[in-house]
């Protein structure tokens, strides 16, 4: 009793959250549902034009291996089998794919056989529960193809950026897979300042509480 008194004290957004702190076991490894199926989206793109394609399965995906065009591959929804075709087929090492399909992974940037992997956050803010949500989103960057895998489709992030490469002369269609990897990661960051805000404006809430009507809690 003690330590929940104490947790609720420490917390300053919710008491619900600390209830759920609490009774997390830490040593249990996070646990991942198998999706049914996945979900294949492709921009292919040059300065001259951009085409969207929604491949069935990952095979279909192949061919874009080796297209002189700018190709951005993006598997919704984290099918183990699916996820070991991909790296399989465009050279990404079992490590990388291990921790593609890892469920609880560090933020880390690899280079193995002339690709480079990130492994990045994604940070939503749930105003219901008033807590911070994350979701772990992995890219592979290649010659002419980004890779990226995300695990719940809902949850996406990368819209203004879709709308960008339709955009004819836009510095994203004339660009390589490089900076289109770049924008990836940038707008996942760009994110995080919009959480930092919201997480400023309830610090600033406690602050005026503690300030006007200050309380055991606060």
């Amino acid at each position: 009793m003690r330590r929940k008194n104490l947790l609720s004290l420490l917390n300053p957004f919710d008491e619900l959250v600390s209830r759920k702190v609490s009774t997390i076991n830490p040593t249990l490894p996070p646990t991942r549902k198998e999706p049914e199926k996945s979900i294949f989206t492709v921009y292919e793109y040059s300065p001259e034009g951009v085409t969207i394609q929604h491949p069935e399965t990952a095979e279909e995906c192949f061919k874009y291996l080796s297209t002189n065009n700018i190709s951005w591959i993006n598997i919704d929804g984290l099918k183990k089998s699916d996820v070991e075709k991909m790296c399989n087929y465009f050279g990404v090492h079992p490590l990388i794919a291990e921790d593609i399909y890892s469920s609880g992974q560090r933020p880390k940037m690899d280079e193995l056989n002339h690709l480079l992997y990130s492994l990045v956050n994604m940070l939503f803010y749930n105003e219901t529960l008033k807590t911070v949500e994350s979701e772990q989103f992995s890219l592979i960057l290649g010659k002419n193809f980004v890779l990226s895998f995300q695990e719940d489709a809902s949850r996406d992030l990368f819209d203004p950026l879709r709308e960008r490469l339709k955009v004819a002369g836009s510095k994203l269609r004339i660009s390589g897979a490089d900076y289109l990897y770049y924008s990836l990661i940038d707008v996942i960051v760009d994110k995080y300042f919009i959480i930092m805000e919201r997480l400023g404006e309830k610090v600033e809430g406690l602050e005026d509480a503690i300030t006007h009507n200050p309380d055991t809690r606060t």
